[in-house]
């Protein structure tokens, strides 16, 4: 009961410290994970051991469970705040972005960690589809508030938004099938992964996150035209339908991470939004609530002994991972996506893929399911870095682009007019 109440007012005071220099943050070296993360760090073993989740049950089952839920109500709120006009002018693009890009993502990432861990094909696999998506939550740090509306084009914020909601659960595909291949024979993994993974993962998911997503929007249509529900009750209802898609995908077996940001889509599409500004502060104000404590919880749960003890290689492999696992390849597919993104929006939207949130349930998922703690060993140094290096680097990038823009390009010229609004 100590750990639970200690854990309690860390988080709080964290939570309302962030509060009180959000606007600073945003302007600052230091984001809020990065702070949320140092205090985790702080207050863990290897700080002043206040908190030790080896105190709280199986850190495996806390870390996905936890990561989970916050990446549920992340979701939820990036599909909630995205654009309409941005769905339809950014699909092309995007769907470069979920194909092309992401298996090129996940190909490097596995053979850069097949080369430096020495790890079998299939492992190595399974540990670059841990690291494949980009991560909704920290990339909300980089894409939301003032600062980020003053200095990046609605093309850019909605384009990152879009791509990491999307990619988090379209990565469970990466990942099953090299748990599934290392797990069964063969020919029943391909079946399994066929069966369990693609149909009713995600393919089901979709569904049921479009048909959740659609009634919500039509509940609520209907209780506000009768006068049931007031404005207030908005910040409830959305945090409510998340945990019931949630809660629902995982009971039919589902991918809840693709049922939730379909959901959210879906209520986005045909959900009446008369105050767009408001309902974001709303959604932005939630996504804090629960992601600031997953990054304390991340923080304690870092294995500092293990980084150490892998070495050199585990150094290197972050490094290389945050260099090319991204950058060159978005670099490489400008030809195909310069109609909706100038040279600049690529160079920024290929660097700003950041690991974080998603990393930390695939992570824990490989754990639990091949018992092999290197994959979060190796995988928290990586989601580490990230948090670190794409943090420090969001507000000085985001000025520097902002003083080379350039001209918008002909693709998705409406959505400057659309940010002007």
């Amino acid at each position: 009961m100590e750990q639970l109440n200690l854990s309690l007012a860390v988080m709080g005071a964290t939570a309302v410290g962030v509060a009180l220099m959000s606007s600073a943050l945003k302007r600052s070296p230091v984001t809020e994970s990065i702070l949320a993360m140092a205090v985790g760090i702080a207050v863990g073993p290897y700080g002043l051991a206040l908190l030790d989740l080896s105190k709280w049950g199986d850190e495996t089952a806390i870390l996905e469970q936890a990561s989970r839920l916050t990446l549920a109500i992340g979701l939820m709120g990036v599909a909630l705040r995205l654009k309409r006009e941005s769905l339809r002018v950014l699909l092309k693009p995007i769907i470069v972005l979920l194909t092309i890009v992401m298996l090129a993502m996940w190909l490097t990432s596995s053979l850069l960690a097949g080369w430096l861990l020495g790890l079998p094909l299939w492992a190595a696999l399974l540990f670059g589809a841990v690291v494949t998506p980009t991560d909704p939550v920290v990339a909300s740090s980089i894409v939301t508030g003032k600062f980020a509306k003053t200095h990046l084009p609605l093309r850019i914020r909605d384009g990152l938004s879009l791509e990491s909601g999307a990619n988090d659960g379209l990565a469970y595909l990466f990942v099953m099938l090299p748990i599934f291949m290392m797990t069964l024979a063969p020919g029943a993994a391909w079946s399994t992964w066929l069966l369990e993974s693609v149909l009713i993962g995600v393919v089901f998911a979709i569904v049921l996150g479009g048909v959740i997503g659609f009634s919500a929007a039509r509940l609520l249509s209907l209780a506000e035209h009768h006068g049931w529900v007031d404005k207030t009750s908005l910040l409830g209802y959305t945090v409510a339908f998340s945990l019931f898609a949630l809660g629902l995908a995982e009971l039919l077996k589902a991918d809840a991470v693709v049922s939730v940001f379909l959901a959210g889509l879906t209520f986005n599409l045909f959900s009446d939004k008369n105050d767009e500004h408001e309902e974001e502060k709303i959604q932005e104000g939630v996504a804090k609530l629960f992601t600031l404590p997953m990054f304390v919880i991340f923080g304690i749960a870092l294995p500092f002994a293990a980084w150490a003890e892998l070495g050199w290689p585990l150094l290197a492999l972050t490094i290389l991972i945050l260099l090319l696992r991204r950058p060159p390849i978005l670099l490489m597919l400008y030809p195909a996506l310069r109609r909706y993104w100038t040279t600049p929006d690529v160079r920024f939207i290929g660097w700003f893929g950041p690991i974080g949130i998603a990393a930390i349930y695939y992570a824990s998922l490989a754990h639990k399911h091949m018992d092999q703690p290197l994959f979060w060993h190796a995988g928290s140094a990586i989601i580490f870095a990230s948090i670190l290096v794409h943090g420090i680097t969001a507000a000085p990038s985001t000025r520097l682009y902002a003083r080379h823009a350039g001209v918008p390009p002909e693709g998705s010229r409406v959505l400057s007019r659309r940010d002007d609004e």
